[in-house]
């Protein structure tokens, strides 16, 4: 690299410590960290750089901010084996070596140094990622799966149970009133409220009809007329 390239991934690694909501790492972005992720890894792990200038070797927060970035983008929750290795799809059998002894180096707890802070399963991922990467017919069908469109990444996911890519719509049930009945007939309990049920609305109208019989007997009763005297005042001496 060119004292110019190095300058520009230098200050893109510090910019992106002070301000990592800036990025949108699921495109591989800031681009000149993840076209050199294997110097920034160099960096991470405190070792040699081929072509570093001196002054920078040296430059304050450096290591800070390649760690930074190796622990919130390389090590991100969901990240695929190959952004956890840092490695291109078409790596090569020597780079997968290099770069998970670089990240075991950094990551497992009887390397990690005094005061560092990285996720408690990183070491396991990086295993992980390593056994999932270990033969061309794997990487194959990572990469495949990478090339997928994001909603149907997880169909093709190797190793993945399959699974509809899309919930099954919502039918709404009819109401209970016009399900049939189940074979077999409705339960016992299920019977007797029913029956009850129409007991009480039977006796219910019962009533009623008595009570409408009632009032109309009292309206249809003529009423009683006053006894007439009057044959009984003629027959009567004066």
């Amino acid at each position: 690299m060119s004292p110019p390239e190095w300058r520009r991934l230098l200050l893109t690694l510090l910019e992106f410590e002070r301000a990592p909501g800036r990025s949108p790492v699921a495109l591989r972005e800031p681009r000149p960290l993840f076209e050199h992720i294997h110097r920034v890894m160099l960096l991470a792990s405190d070792r040699p750089v081929q072509d570093l200038p001196a002054a920078a070797a040296h430059a304050p927060g450096l290591r800070r901010a390649a760690r930074f970035f190796v622990r919130t983008v390389m090590l991100r929750p969901g990240a695929d084996p190959f952004t956890l290795l840092g490695l291109q799809p078409d790596f090569e059998a020597a780079q997968l070596r290099e770069h998970y002894r670089l990240m075991i180096r950094l990551t497992h707890p009887d390397f990690a140094a005094a005061g560092e802070s990285w996720p408690a399963d990183a070491a396991m991922r990086v295993n992980l990622a390593k056994d999932l990467l270990a033969t061309p017919e794997k990487r194959a069908e990572w990469a495949a799966a990478l090339r997928t469109p994001a909603h149907l990444r997880w169909a093709q996911r190797p190793g993945a149970r399959p699974r509809p890519l899309l919930a099954a719509p919502l039918v709404p049930r009819p109401s209970l009133p016009h399900e049939p009945p189940p074979r077999g007939g409705w339960p016992a309990g299920a019977r007797l409220v029913l029956l009850g049920m129409g007991a009480a609305v039977l006796a219910g109208a019962y009533l009623l009809m008595g009570a409408r019989d009632d009032d109309g007997a009292r309206t249809a009763q003529p009423e009683a007329s006053a006894p007439d005297n009057s044959a009984e005042r003629e027959a009567r001496p004066p």
